[in-house]
């Protein structure tokens, strides 16, 4: 009677522990999924179209599954007149006001249009929605579209860490096309400079969808320039962006 007892017992004790493993196992995989989501960022103007030569607020509320998101690792605003093409962009890093909130304020030297990308990092993901702006009177009567640029590729070498000479460093670049992750392309890491006899290229791997990664050793302390090239023969897709980055002892 006593053995029976005891493995009554023992056979509860399994079960409890069992479903308490279970419970946990299924509160850690809801916070796994909740992590992953997909940080969802609302570029605002404060109306439109914007005045040039004088200073105005550029907003974007990042939120992560309906909640709002106060603690983004960055948020910047990358910024450049259309005509002149994203070599021109500044960057500009955003302060968080409120309840997910992150501003800027900015002048625009010049009426037309102009394309503005914030570059959102949240935990491991990396989000980037452009939006095209009209600036001044005249290019409100131009009548361009303000929506979502289209067709175009957002290129975003991620130079926030320190590059050290002689250490490994991994090289990071988020490549979007119509504001979609740029996926199963091929991407090369072109790295030149004046310390540097001649240029090297390395192959980028595929981490996360448009997000592609390469680890060098760069030789020595100056500045370098990253041409990241990306491709899809099939589609005859081919393009190019270069960067700067400063490499420190």
């Amino acid at each position: 009677m006593k053995k029976v007892l005891l493995s009554i017992i023992f056979l509860l004790v399994i079960s409890a522990c069992s479903s308490n493993n279970n419970e946990q196992d299924s509160t850690a995989a809801e916070e796994n999924n909740k992590v992953a989501e997909i940080p969802e960022v609302q570029v605002n103007f404060e109306h439109e179209p914007l005045p040039a030569n004088d200073d105005t607020t550029i907003q974007a509320i990042v939120t992560q599954g309906g909640e709002p998101v106060p603690d983004a690792e960055y948020v910047e605003f990358e910024i450049w007149y259309s005509e002149e093409g994203q070599d021109s962009s500044d960057t500009i890093k955003a302060k968080h006001t409120e309840d997910g909130v992150y501003t800027i304020n900015y002048s625009f030297d010049k009426e037309g249009t102009y394309q503005v990308i914030a570059h959102t990092q949240v935990g491991d993901l990396h989000t980037m929605p452009q939006k095209e702006v009209a600036v001044g009177q005249q290019a409100e009567a131009s009548g361009h579209d303000h929506g979502d640029s289209s067709g175009k590729f957002m290129v975003h070498l991620m130079t926030e860490q320190t590059f050290k000479a002689g250490e490994t460093s991994t090289l990071t670049a988020h490549i979007n096309h119509m504001e979609e992750p740029f996926s199963e392309a091929r991407v090369r890491y072109e790295i030149s400079s004046d310390l540097m006899e001649k240029h090297t290229y390395i192959d980028a791997e595929e981490e996360e969808p448009g997000e592609y990664t390469a680890n060098y050793t760069f030789p020595e302390t100056g500045s370098y320039t990253i041409n990241i090239h990306y491709e899809k023969p099939a589609e005859e897709i081919h393009g190019h962006q270069k960067e700067m980055l400063e490499v420190v002892q």
